[in-house]
């Protein structure tokens, strides 16, 4: 038999009180004893004494404080069976003892709050699963206990706690009001019943009350109860709070039909029922008949109940993302209708009141398919949708560039529509979100629409798109905005004049045109009376620094002081920052030094120009302290953009132009040690911080992890790749010769809207010539004229539309010249056509190429021909010297030569004394001076080449590593020997690892210049190509072949001025190759 066990005492202590709200059913056998040993009344505090005494116990040992053996003995008549301890644990009875000995104020405190709240016994044979609760007979055990009533129709002892009638609502409102503890709702309702059976009434604000508290339940006894309560109500004392709990009980029930006759009866009460609930059951189980007759019914029903409620209310709780998928779903059920126009209005209703939402979980792929579902059906308020959708967007999209972007997308497909128009307000969003993005057409799109809408922009628009138009560089259209505005509103408020003027001139700065922002301000001043500010002075300087002009800046900067005009922390940082960029470390302190002197706090930007300078300066360890040390530093808020200096990134270009140096040297661990110090002092990373790392990668020829930083980490952290980022990987994989991949780049920046820059076409047109160089080779005989098709069809698709605008929204580059920014946009993809056409002696080709770059240059600079790049020069210089034109090598090096004074040039430095060349460009004539070497070795003879080093050197140029080998080997040829071994022992045998590192001597040249040849970031590394050994080696054989004295002396001189060199001759491997065959074959 399953008997049924006590509910206040569990195995082992755990649980001494089981706190249930239903009897406790177990398949143990209870003891046939049990019934007979006093367990009718363990609710009693007497029975823990009497019933745990064992016969030979001292009846004392179980008593408390204040009782005696005869009061507490009076518990139970039978004892005399003892006690059965086989029914208890031996932890649960220790546990016991120890309970019983708290004294009588304790145990009431603690029975109160943890036996069960019916006071019920529980556990019989045959008990009902409920207990009846009677009215007050009987005679109580104590004169302050709880009452006692005994059911004398049934052989088991059921004892009913029983509050006296005047306690009976005190509890009622301490279980009903009780905000610290979890209600009981069952014992609620008990007492609610005996209520209602002593015919008590109740107070119609305690039934709200108890409704309410019924009502948060999902069990069936609560639902069931709230359905009871309701019932009981009278009609005329039902209201809203009612109405809604008994609609919401029955939806619990899955009773839809209830609920809707529930809201019928609170409509014809007037009562303001929207029926919300409703709606959102039938819209959770997609039921789109019944809530469409809901809905309707709201919408009829509402004109008689005054309410603010509304049938969405219940529907928009749900989640977002959720709701997105069930409007979708209403828009589609809708569209398979034929002639349900209130089914469509339901649809369009449930749409609106979806994309009115502002909150998180927003999904754009469920609005995209949202949006898609609407353009299916024709309906007055599609467009209205729309609206909503592209605002939705917005609101969401002020930390996310996604969500921007959706509405901007959305945005461009609607502007096509011709009902479609959005009011002015939402045209300055839909503005300010395409000034946020750099969204270049956007912002002519919505300049055509404000003129096809509403005539002329508002005045308010005018600055906004000044701005944004000058930021892209579109001088031009800004203009034109400019003076419309002027004739519009006039000129006399000096502050509007004073606002749109620097747009202007930031447009030519961005252009990097110095001739035409000045012309700006002369024509400002003529016209309108314009009196530049020093915003408008300093924007000036910039372009100036932007082009290089040194002279010019310097210029401009006195003129300023003789205005009287002071210049301001941005001067000085225009002017450092100039002179950092020229690795011009002297001019850069000094105007710090003197900034701080006049009392300028010093910017961000003036710090960053000396941590340029010294890291371009090769001082890399201090430009990390200066760096360090800025953290400490206050800036204004302007500079911190009124955030936090770690999320306003003022920190961040310095550090980056640490990373960029780093990596440009291919120090791979310095440049992951200075990005842990960036996070472990809080500085933020962007994309060229990324881009440091990427470039570092690619020259330790790690392309791969490059473009996983690219596809995988900076998305992660919310970054989009610029077009420099993918010029670098491209250009890894170039060097790698894994074309495949870099064509899946390239298609991989189109497919993410990224627009092709210089850089990228520039790592393209190389890219392009190396395959066609090489199959060239394959395929075709030395008669054959070398042409690169390709690279030349690229180089004029690239320069027919060059526009300077590309210039405004340049970053930094990789190919970037020595020429300003507006001259290297159209002449940095000639030189490498140039020395490739040389190379193969395409000298016909060389000559089309060449003046192609003079009709493409002479737009811009009209002093070209006189004034070439050194980049152009070199390349000439590669064709003229391989085509034996050794007259127009000189020319072209003189011309380099001048160039390097206009560039190379220290601030205020006499190019007549020593020492004036700058360190940055210490070897900006290497690659002409190799091709003029070669020159002067055909002409001239090595005393010329001698003078012209001795020269550079007196200057301040120093020679690449590639100078000292070609020069040893032109020394070994010109019967100079001892001269030869002399300058390889100086100045290149220092880098020299020993024959031992390259193992044996199979494919030895290819190892040496894979594992140790300087790169082009290395050029002042020492090195002894393998070639110059070999040169070597040849003058070494000559010497032993000479007569005895003569070739002894020449061999011991050998010794003395290169013993290194000698060295290593005698342990270069001999092996069977070309070089090798020509110069140390002997008869």
């Amino acid at each position: 038999m399953i008997e049924r066990a006590t509910t206040c005492l569990e195995n082992g202590g755990k649980h001494f009180l089981r706190i249930t709200k239903n009897p406790f059913r177990t398949h143990r056998h209870l003891h046939s004893a049990f019934w007979s040993h006093g367990a009718g009344d363990i609710d009693l505090p007497a029975w823990w004494h009497a019933f745990l005494q064992v016969p030979s116990a001292s009846p004392s040992k179980w008593l408390t404080k204040g009782d005696s053996p005869t009061t507490r003995s009076t518990a139970h008549d039978n004892t005399d069976l003892g006690f059965l301890d086989i029914l208890y644990p031996t932890r649960t009875l220790a546990f016991i003892r120890n309970y019983v000995n708290e004294n009588t104020t304790t145990l009431r405190r603690h029975r109160r709050s943890h036996l069960p709240s019916s006071r019920t016994r529980t556990y019989t044979s045959s008990a009902d699963d409920s207990v009846n609760i009677q009215p007050n007979q009987g005679e109580t055990a104590e004169a302050d206990g709880p009452d006692v009533v005994t059911n004398n129709n049934s052989s088991i002892a059921v004892e009913t706690v029983r509050p006296p009638e005047e306690n009976l609502t005190a509890r009622f409102h301490e279980l009903l009001f009780d905000e610290e503890r979890s209600i009981n709702t069952p014992h609620l309702w008990k007492l609610y019943e005996k209520f209602r059976e002593l015919a008590i009434p109740v107070d119609l604000g305690d039934i709200a009350q108890l409704i309410i508290c019924l009502g948060k339940s999902s069990t069936t006894f609560d639902i069931e109860k709230t359905r009871e309560l309701f019932d009981n109500i009278q009609l005329s004392d039902r209201t809203v709070i009612h109405y809604d709990h008994a609609i919401s009980a029955a939806l619990k029930e899955h009773d839809l039909a209830g609920a809707m006759a529930i809201q019928e009866e609170a409509l014809d009460r007037n009562q303001a029922v929207c029926g919300s609930s409703i709606l959102k059951y039938t819209v959770l189980r997609s039921d789109w008949e019944a809530a469409v007759t809901i809905w309707q019914k709201f919408r009829y029903d509402q004109r008689k109940v005054d309410t603010t409620r509304s049938v969405w209310d219940e529907v928009k709780t749900l989640p977002l993302s959720d709701l997105f998928v069930k409007a979708t779903e209403a828009v589609e059920y809708a569209s398979g209708l034929d002639d349900a126009a209130s089914v469509r209005n339901f649809a369009f209703g449930f749409a609106r009141n979806v994309l009115s939402i502002r909150r998180k979980g927003f999904d754009q792929s469920l609005q995209a398919r949202l949006m898609e579902k609407v353009q299916l059906i024709q309906h007055p308020s599609s467009l209205r949708l729309w609206e909503f959708a592209i605002m939705q967007n917005f609101s969401m999209g002020r930390q996310s560039h996604e969500h921007t972007q959706g509405g901007l997308d959305l945005y461009a497909v609607a502007r096509t529509w011709p009902d479609f128009a959005l009011t002015p307000t939402q045209m300055g969003t839909v503005l300010s979100r395409y000034r946020s993005t750099s969204n270049p057409q956007g912002i002519y799109d919505i300049l055509d629409d404000y003129r096809r809408l509403y005539g002329v922009p508002p005045r308010p628009a005018y600055r906004l798109l000044i701005s944004q138009l000058a930021r892209q560089g579109d001088f031009a259209t800004a203009d034109q905005l400019f003076q419309e505005s002027m004739a519009r509103f006039g000129h006399g408020d000096e502050g509007d004049i004073s606002g749109l003027a620097p747009q202007l001139l930031s447009a030519c700065y961005r252009r990097a045109e110095v001739d035409r922002a000045v012309g700006v301000i002369d024509s400002l001043q003529k016209r309108y009376g314009y009196c530049p500010d020093l915003r408008a002075w300093n924007i000036l300087l910039a372009t100036y620094a932007r082009v290089g002009d040194c002279d010019g800046a310097v210029a401009l900067w006195k003129r300023l002081a003789s205005k009287d005009l002071r210049p301001d922390s941005s001067s000085y940082g225009i002017l450092v920052g100039m002179f950092a960029k020229r690795s011009d470390y002297e001019a850069a302190n000094a105007l710090y030094e003197h900034a701080v002197s006049e009392g300028v706090k010093p910017s961000v930007e003036m710090v960053n120009g000396l941590v340029m300078a010294l890291a371009t300066n090769d001082r890399l360890d201090e430009a990390q302290k200066v760096a360090e040390e800025a953290i400490e530093m206050e800036f204004g808020a302007e500079a911190c953009q009124g955030k936090p200096p770690p999320e306003s990134h003022i920190f961040t270009r310095m550090w980056n132009i640490l990373l960029g140096q780093y990596a440009m040297k291919g120090q791979l661990d310095k440049v992951f040690d200075v990005q842990k110090r960036m996070h472990e002092v809080g500085v933020a990373f962007d994309g060229l911080t990324y881009a440091a790392l990427m470039q570092s990668l690619c020259i330790q020829k790690l392309p791969a992890a490059a473009q996983k930083i690219l596809k995988l980490i900076m998305p992660k952290h919310g970054l989009r790749p610029m077009a420099l980022h993918y010029a670098i990987v491209i250009s890894g994989f170039v060097a790698l010769k894994d074309y495949p991949v870099v064509f899946s780049l390239q298609r991989r920046m189109e497919e993410d809207g990224i627009k092709p820059t210089f850089s990228t076409q520039n790592a393209l047109l190389r890219l392009t010539s190396q395959i066609e160089e090489k199959a060239h080779a394959r395929d075709s005989t030395d008669s054959d004229v070398f042409r690169a098709t390709r690279a030349e069809s690229i180089l004029s698709e690239t320069l027919d539309r060059i526009d300077p605008m590309e210039l405004a929204t340049l970053g930094p580059t990789k190919f970037a010249q020595t020429s300003p920014p507006n001259i290297a946009l159209r002449t940095s993809y000639f030189p490498y056509l140039i020395a490739l056409y040389g190379r193969k002696r395409s000298f016909g080709k060389v000559a089309e190429i060449y003046n192609k770059y003079i009709s493409t240059v002479g737009k811009v600079d009209a002093d070209f021909e006189a004034n070439p790049p050194i980049e152009i020069l070199s390349a000439l210089m590669v064709s003229y010297t391989y085509g034996g034109e050794y007259d127009e090598t000189k020319k072209c090096w003189e011309l380099a030569l001048e160039k390097s004074k206009e560039i190379a040039r220290k601030a205020n430095a006499d190019t007549s004394q020593p020492g004036w060349v700058l360190y940055k460009y210490r070897f900006i004539l290497s690659l002409p001076l190799t091709r003029y070497m070669q020159s002067l070795q055909a002409t001239s003879g090595v005393d010329e080449i001698s003078a012209t080093i001795a020269s550079l050197q007196r200057d301040g140029f120093q020679l690449s590593v590639h100078n000292w080998n070609k020069y040893v080997q032109i020394l070994v040829q010109d019967k100079d020997p001892v001269l030869a071994y002399e300058i390889c022992e100086k100045h290149l045998m220092d880098g020299w690892p020993g024959w031992n590192r390259f193992g044996d001597g199979t494919h030895l040249k290819q190892k040496i210049k894979k594992q140790w040849v300087p790169r082009s970031w290395e050029l002042d590394r020492p090195f002894p190509h393998y070639e110059t050994f070999v040169y070597l080696t040849s003058a070494y054989l000559d010497a032993q072949g000479l007569a005895y004295g003569a070739g002894r002396d020449l061999l011991q001189e050998f010794e003395r001025v290169a013993p290194r060199t000698v060295e290593a001759v005698h342990m270069m491997p001999r092996i069977d190759d070309t070089i090798q065959g020509q110069l140390l074959k002997r008869d």
